[in-house]
């Protein structure tokens, strides 16, 4: 996923709103995400913040 990702900002480099770095585009969908979540789980507010660490590293594959 990682390359599709740099591949889609380096061919469209800023010339596509949310292309103009590869943090610009991932923040970009992780907030739409979010909110799309927030929306379907949580009746459209900000889910509590987290005290303490999430768990990290390899994707489980999990959702897909």
């Amino acid at each position: 996923m990682i390359e599709r990702v740099k591949a889609a900002v380096a061919a469209l480099g800023g010339d596509v709103a949310h292309t103009a770095s590869m943090s610009d585009l991932v923040e970009h969908a992780l907030r739409r995400e979010v909110e799309r979540l927030e929306r379907n789980h949580n009746n459209g507010d900000q889910f509590p913040r987290v005290r303490g660490k999430l768990r990290t590293g390899p994707s489980t594959d999990q959702g897909r």
